[in-house]
This record gives C-alpha cells, structure tokens and sequence, in this order.
C-alpha cells in the first residue's frame, strides 16, 4: 500500500486537481526536501522508500543535459525529461539508487511550466527521453502523463519524444494516434535476468506483447537491451531473447536499438549488499575513464558481438552502443562481426 503526501501548491495545477481526484487518502507535508528528509531519517530499506509517494511543484529545470564523459562516443540519450524520479520497480542494478539519496516516487504536477521550458528548445532532430530517471508508464494509470507529453511532442515534429519503459502499462497509449515523432522503448532482458535483478516488472513475454500492440496502433518501437548482464550461459540466454523478440514484433517498426553492458557507480554496489544477497557484483569489473565499474573490455566486446550477429540475422537495423568508447565500437561494428 503506497503512503502517499502532497504539498499544498499542486492544487494550484491542473494535473494537481486531476491526480486529487484520483487519490483519495494523502498527507500534506511541507516541501520536498522536508519529505526526503522523514524518507531518510526513518532508515528504510529500498523496497520500504518506493512505497512512498510525493506529489509536488519543480522549482528547477525539466529539460536535462545526459552526461557523458568526454571519452565516450555520443549516444542517443542527450537530452531527457525530469518530471517524476524513481519507479516501484527494484531492479538490482539501476543507477537511481545512487542518484538520488532515496528510492521514494516524486511526481511534478506543474507540467506547464516543462512545456513552456521546452518551447525555448530548439535543437531540431534531438531525441528527448522520458525515463532515464523514471519509468514513463508504470504510474500512467494515475498520472496519465503520456496524454500530455504526447499532446505537446505532436506539435514538435523537429524532435522525437522517447517513452522508455519496463512496463506493459500501456492502457493510454492505446487510446492515442500516435504521431511519427514518438518512440515507444522497451528494456528487455532475457527472463532469467529479470527474474534474478529486475524485480518486480513486467516479464519479457508482457513486454513483448505491449511492444507489438503498440505497433498494430502505429507506434515505433525502441529496443534498450541495457544493462546485459554476464550470467552463466549469457551468449544462449540473450540470442533467446532476440530470437523471442524478433519472431514477434514488427521489424519495419523497431527505429533504433541500443545496447549496453552493467556499469556502476562503486556506492551502488555496497547499497545493494547491504540490503540483499546478490551475485550480480561477482564478476571481475575495472573502473572506467569515467569512473564506473564496468566488465572488463574483452567480456564487453564478446558480449556485444554475440548479440550484434544475433541481431543482423534478421536485417540492418540502426544499433548503437551505451556508453562505450570509440574503440569498442570500432571492435564491434568492424566488418565481420556484421
């Protein structure tokens, strides 16, 4: 049961009034930083902080910069969207751990003042992503936030709106015609991985089957399969999943695919031990130029070839690497790993 605050100032917005309607059992408290301070001083585990949720104005910026390091060559992901933090899902890996001190839901009603922020955008062709700091449709039943990103993003054809998510809480999106600047991306895991670090979201059949219903409604698909984790038998584990993936879905509507490895920032890992017994830290990292923890490069290369050719079985499709150097994707990519 999800304990939920609000601040007062919300009911002064129109997605505030809306999301009031919804839920009827709340607190009030005073601010944000008041609420994280009652989320941290009562020592809850990870799992105890996502039962909380805060509804509440942004004093700052939507429109974020992805940092990259320098060293690392450009992915999609440049620019996102921070108008909710963290999602109910406990996926051992994810970086939001360390990101944020506090695993709690923050959901920013004042989504007029991101529009107004974004109409002063205008880098024509950028990609901006939505959940890179959250999972855009897993609380869309109650917040119905997809209605309005999209309604704005269909009239900025000169960028792409990228929804990203491990969820198969697609019940909106179904109800919209989707215009061609809108990018659906998935997070898929072969089901053993989701099964051991990605608990509690959607299976990689339910995900699947949301991916092709929104591709009979018209919507581009995205496949993220990011963060690849190197379990026992990962090369067959992950030609599986393509193989599970790509007999179902529509290959003329998947836009783009990225890929990536595990990496970390060291204070997630003691968080994670601290809380759970977990083997997902046994492997041999090294820390990389940009000061996360990553598989060391052979095992990283091996790993995206293998899904790379698993991939090229079944045509050319737009693959990109998550933040790797030039030279692994120049190892990747040479001409016979294609």
């Amino acid at each position: 049961m999800n304990k939920i605050y609000i601040t007062e100032d919300i009911k002064n917005y129109k997605k505030g009034i809306e999301i009031l309607e919804k839920i009827k059992k709340y607190e009030f408290i005073e601010d944000k930083k008041t609420f994280v301070k009652m989320i941290r001083d009562m020592k809850l585990t990870n799992e105890e902080e996502k039962q909380y949720m805060l509804f509440t104005t942004k004093k700052g910026n939507f429109l974020k910069n992805y940092y990259l390091d320098d060293n690392l060559s450009k992915i999609k992901e440049e620019f996102y969207l921070s108008y909710e933090n963290n999602c109910p899902f406990n996926c051992l890996y994810c970086y939001l751990r360390d990101y944020f001190n506090h695993s709690a839901f923050i959901f920013y009603v004042n989504l007029e003042d991101m529009f107004t922020e974004l109409d002063k955008f205008n880098k024509a062709g950028s990609m901006v992503s939505a959940g890179i700091v959250n999972d855009t449709l897993v609380h869309d039943n109650l917040t119905n936030v997809t209605f309005d990103l999209i309604e704005y993003f269909k009239n900025r054809p000169e960028l792409i709106l990228e929804l990203r998510t491990k969820s198969n809480n697609i019940k909106n999106l179904l109800k919209i015609d989707p215009p061609k600047n809108i990018l659906i991306s998935f997070t898929f895991s072969p089901q053993e991985v989701i099964d051991r670090y990605e608990l509690g979201a959607s299976s990689l059949r339910e995900r699947i089957a949301a991916a092709k219903k929104l591709q009979e409604r018209g919507y581009s698909i995205g496949l993220r399969l990011d963060p690849m984790i190197d379990i026992e038998g990962s090369d067959v584990a992950y030609r599986g999943m393509v193989e599970e993936i790509f007999s179902v879905l529509d290959l003329a509507k998947i836009r783009d695919i990225g890929i990536g490895t595990i990496r970390y920032k060291k204070g997630l890992r003691q968080k994670v031990l601290a809380e759970r017994n977990t083997d997902l830290f046994f492997n041999e990292f090294v820390v990389g130029i940009d000061g996360k923890e990553r598989y060391f490069k052979k095992i990283r290369i091996d790993m995206y070839k293998n899904i790379v050719n698993s991939i090229n079985k079944y045509g050319n499709f737009d693959i990109y690497l998550g933040m790797e150097p030039q030279y692994i994707w120049d190892e990747v990519f040479k001409k016979e790993a294609r």
